[in-house]
Order: structure tokens, then sequence, then C-alpha cells
């Protein structure tokens, strides 16, 4: 089933099940990551019965249904899934923007995505993040798993002179009453071009699927601003210092806004739900380039991005994001 694995001493893979969709008539390996107060799964890559093989998202971050404290945080956000469709993913995950090699790329060539592989480029005015290309070759994936932890690495390198290799390892983070999930990263540039990249996390939050309204605040260490906001955020929420508070339910359609003032370090932000009482905080130790925020009935998305500028051939950049989730009384 998973033909992607490493078998490494110490390690040993622990088989789950995830519901199938329409398209699929069995279940989507899994791996069951398990802390001392809270566990959640992995959907680790597979390039034919994997639970994620879009073109849009890193396929190394792909996690669900973190539970703490008889609740659960990161539900799949739509009713029905598509393994091959961009956006039909959980949790935490990343997106690299900024296509290698897209502007060089002639129609019916390849440009490279990182943590996805190359993909082809179709007729088309610009690159469009939503769009399933046809995938290019894939490069080598491989994996180490435990109880408390994944580590999954990609490694590509390509004819136009782009290459990396790309490592996350996902691990609980529990103790002291606090659960946790860090996720740990390296970028290693192999090929002979440098590499200029965006990076951002589109953090796919629910809390026991509960729709997204007032049960929800989202608030920040100091007060911020919503940016020429778009579609229902003006009608639906109110930035209340550096609190984002719902004013009725996000009954149809989706809010939209660029955040400004979220921090010039590395990022902080807490995600409260008050029926559960659960507290979500999240950090990195990137400086932000821009923050936004998009939300729809299933879900709520705040997005940090950070730039990874020139990396040169064989050099890597590194970064840390940690989730830490309690609950009051």
């Amino acid at each position: 089933m998973l033909r992607t694995l490493l078998s490494l001493a110490g390690f040993a893979l622990i088989a789950g099940t995830f519901p199938v969709s329409a398209q699929e008539k069995k279940p989507y390996p899994t791996h069951v990551v398990e802390g001392k107060l809270s566990k959640f799964t992995v959907h680790p890559y597979d390039a034919v019965d994997g639970f994620y093989r879009g073109a849009r998202f890193d396929r190394s971050s792909v996690i669900a249904d973190w539970t703490f404290a008889g609740h659960t945080i990161f539900h799949a956000w739509k009713d029905k899934h598509d393994p091959k469709n961009n956006d039909d993913i959980t949790g935490p995950c990343e997106e690299f923007r900024g296509e290698l090699g897209y502007a060089e790329a002639k129609v019916g060539e390849t440009f490279l995505k990182i943590g996805v592989g190359e993909l082809r480029k179709p007729e088309e005015k610009e690159y469009r993040f939503w769009h399933n290309y046809e995938a290019g070759m894939g490069g080598r994936w491989s994996r180490e798993v435990s109880t408390t932890a994944v580590t999954q690495t990609h490694e590509l390198k390509t004819k136009s002179g782009y290459g990396y290799k790309l490592e996350r390892a996902v691990q609980t983070a529990d103790g002291n009453g606090v659960a946790g999930i860090r996720f740990s990263t390296k970028l290693t540039n192999l090929g002979a071009k440098a590499i200029t990249t965006r990076v951002y996390n589109h953090n796919f939050f629910n809390v026991d699927r509960d729709p997204i309204g007032p049960n929800y605040t989202l608030s920040f260490a100091t007060p911020v601003q919503a940016f020429e906001p778009k579609e229902r955020f003006a009608e639906l929420l109110k930035v209340n210092g550096n609190t984002l508070e719902f004013k009725a339910p996000l009954d149809k359609g989706s809010i939209y806004t660029e955040l400004k003032n979220t921090g010039a370090g590395g990022y902080r932000f807490t995600l409260v739900h008050k029926p559960s009482k659960l507290r979500l905080e999240v950090s990195s130790d990137q400086p932000t380039s821009s923050f936004m925020l998009w939300g729809v009935g299933s879900t709520l998305c705040p997005e940090p991005y950070f730039d990874i500028v020139d990396l040169k051939p064989g050099k890597t950049h590194e970064w840390t994001t940690t989730y830490q989730l309690t609950k009051g009384r």
C-alpha cells in the first residue's frame, strides 16, 4: 500500500483508515501520531492511494482529526473528497508560491512546484493556483514513521536547473497540560539555480464541526487592521483592537481580507472556540511578509506568509511552526 515507505530500524508503519471518496473504493493510507494528551492523523503522500494528490499544497504537511480533551480540530472542510483536487485537504498545510521556472516554460513544458513536483504548463496568461495541472516528473519520496512523529522527504532535480530536497517532520509536542504539534522543515537547494519562493500555511481550522461564526475569535499580540476587506468580511466581523470577532454566523458565501500589523518577527496568533473552551496558539520563527484571512461556513483560515529569497545552490533554509492547544474552565 505505502510504496514509498523506507523500512528503517526503530520505525514501523501504523496502518489506519479514512473515509473513501466517491471516486475511490478503498481507505486512504494513514498514520496515527500519539502524544501524552492528544493524537492526530497524518496522511502520508502516496502517488496511487494517497489522501491528497492535488497540484497545489505541499504533500508532506497533511494532517487531520487532532483530538484533545474530548474535542476534535482539523476536520475535513468539504462534504465530498476528491484526492486529485487542488484544495481537497485538511489541517495545517503549506503551499509554496513563486513556481520555479514557470515564466521560462513554454506551453507543454514543465515548471517546478515545491512539495508537489513538476507540472505541465498549458496555454494560459498566468499561473492559477486553483487549477489541477497535469503532472510531470514527481521526484522521489521517502518516509520515516514512529508512534510520535512522521518525517517525509521529497527530492527532485530537473533539466531546467532547479532542484530541491524538502524534509518535513511532524511530531507530537504534548506536555504540562498542553497538547502540541510541531512542524520542523528544511528546504535545501539541490539545483544549479537559486530558489526564491513565498511560503504560507492555509490553516483550515474548525472545531467539533461547529460552523464558523460567533463561537470563534481570532487574536494577535498587537492591534491589527483589516486592509481592503472583501466578500462578507465587513458585514460579519468586527476588529476590536487585537481581536477579530464574528457578529453573525458565516452561513453563506465567504470572508476575505489582508490583516496588517500582525507582527514583524515570527508570527503568533490565537484561535478560541467558546463552546469547547479550546484555545489554540500558533507560532512560527519566520518573519511574516503578509497575513491573509479567508473563511467559509466550514472552516476559518488565518494564512501567514513568509519569503525565502535567493536560496543559493547547496544552501538550506529551516523553519519551525508550533501549534499549542489548551482547554479552559
